[in-house]
C-alpha cells in the first residue's frame, strides 16, 4: 500500500461544501436533531475526509479524477424545451444527506479493506465531540474508537455510535405503546393526543409482541422520557391561557383579513392534571364559542401560553429597605419592528 493518501493530491472541495450546506436544511433523521452540540461538523465533510484519508493515492492524474468523480458525482444540466439551462444538479455523489449513491459507497467499502489487506481499518477519533467522524468512519466499514471528556459529547457518542450497533438487524418488543390516534408528534406533524381520564398517560402499560428495530424503540423510549418529564416539570412551568386570535408566525399575506378589534381579558393559569396537560383546562375556558367561530382563527380565543424558560440573574440586598433586586443589563426581552416586550418588575409588600 502506498503511504501517500489520496487527500494529499486530490480532494473535491467544492462539491463536499455544498453538500454541507445543504445538511444545514435537514430536519429529519439527521444526527443534528439528536442533540445541540456547538462544533457540529458536517457529516458531508466528515465523510470525504475520512474517506480520502484511507484511500491511497492512484498516482496519476487520470486515476484521481476518476476517483474523485465518483466520490462526488457528475453535474447534470436540467434544460426546458427550448434547450435553455435552468439548473445544474450533481447526481451519483456519496456526500448529499438521504440522495447517497448505495452501490458506489459500497464499492468504496471494499476498495478501503483492500487498501488495508483485506481488513476493516481502526479510526481513532481522541475528541469525537458531537460524533460526525467517527459516525462516518462507521458506515464506511471501519473499527471506530472514539472519546470525549465532555459527559454531554460521550451521551451524545453511546445514542450515536454504540447503542445503534447492539440493535442493528434485530427485533425486539417495546416495553409500551402510545394508545391509537395519538399522532406522530414530529415536527411538522400532529401532536400526541391529550391524556384523559381514561388514559392519564401517553402510555399503556402492556407490552406488544409484535418485534420492533431501532428506530421504533427509539421513538418509543423518547415519548416515554418526553411523557415523564411533562409530569415533573408541570408545576415549575406553569402554562397560561391569552386572549386573542391565533397568531402564525411569518409576515401575514397579502388580501388576508385584519384581526377583528377585541377587548383584551386577563391572564388565566392553567391547572395541569396528573400528566402535566392542561389540554382540558383550555377546552373549558373556550367553551363558550361555537365550532364555527372557533374555525375563524382571527376571531380571538383562549391560546395556550406556556413557559419556556427563565430568565436567571445574580441579585443585590437594597442596604434601606433589605429588598432583594435582580441585576440585570436590561429590562427589553424583544425590541424587534412591531413587537416589543419589556420585563416589568413589582416589589413583593
Amino acid at each position: 500500500m502506498s503511504d501517500r493518501r489520496l487527500i494529499e493530491a486530490a480532494f473535491p472541495l467544492e462539491r463536499v461544501s455544498g453538500d454541507s450546506v445543504h445538511e444545514k436544511n435537514v430536519r429529519h433523521g439527521h444526527i443534528s436533531t439528536l442533540h445541540i452540540w456547538p462544533a457540529r461538523r458536517p457529516l458531508a465533510a466528515s465523510r470525504a475526509v475520512v474517506l480520502a484519508t484511507l484511500l491511497p493515492d492512484p498516482g496519476d492524474e487520470a486515476g484521481r479524477r476518476e476517483v474523485v468523480e465518483r466520490m462526488a458525482g457528475h453535474e447534470v444540466e436540467i434544460r426546458d424545451r427550448d434547450g435553455e439551462v435552468l439548473d445544474k444538479v450533481w447526481r451519483d455523489g456519496i456526500f448529499r444527506w438521504g440522495r447517497e449513491n448505495g452501490d458506489e459507497l459500497e464499492r468504496f467499502r471494499g476498495e478501503i479493506r483492500e487498501a488495508f489487506s483485506g481488513r476493516a481499518p481502526r479510526v481513532l477519533d481522541p475528541f469525537a465531540g458531537g460524533g460526525a467522524i467517527p459516525l462516518e468512519a462507521l458506515r464506511l466499514g471501519c473499527e471506530v474508537e472514539a472519546a470525549d471528556l465532555n459527559p454531554v459529547a460521550w451521551f451524545i457518542l453511546r445514542c450515536t455510535l454504540h447503542y445503534p450497533t447492539l440493535v442493528a438487524g434485530k427485533g425486539l418488543p417495546l416495553p409500551g405503546t402510545r394508545p391509537a390516534g395519538a399522532g406522530s408528534g414530529e415536527p411538522g406533524g400532529e401532536p400526541p393526543a391529550a391524556p384523559t381520564e381514561e388514559r392519564p398517560g401517553l402510555w399503556r402499560s402492556e407490552e406488544t409482541a409484535e418485534p420492533k428495530g431501532f428506530p421504533d424503540h427509539l421513538r418509543e423510549w423518547g415519548y416515554r422520557v418526553l411523557d415523564g418529564a411533562r409530569r415533573e416539570l408541570a408545576a415549575r412551568y406553569p402554562t397560561g391561557a391569552d386572549f386573542e386570535p391565533v397568531r402564525r408566525k411569518g409576515r401575514r399575506r397579502a388580501g388576508e383579513p385584519e384581526e377583528i378589534p377585541y377587548e383584551r381579558r386577563p391572564l388565566r393559569l392553567l391547572e395541569p392534571d396528573g400528566a402535566g396537560a392542561v389540554r382540558a383546562g383550555l377546552d373549558r375556558l373556550n367553551a363558550e364559542f361555537e365550532a364555527e367561530y372557533l374555525a375563524e382563527e382571527r376571531k380571538p380565543r383562549w391560546v395556550e401560553k406556556p413557559t419556556v424558560a427563565y430568565l436567571w440573574a445574580r441579585t443585590a440586598e437594597c442596604a434601606g429597605c433589605r429588598a432583594e433586586m435582580p441585576l440585570l443589563k436590561t429590562r427589553w426581552l424583544c425590541r424587534k419592528p412591531g413587537k416589543r416586550v419589556l420585563l416589568t418588575m413589582t416589589p413583593r409588600e
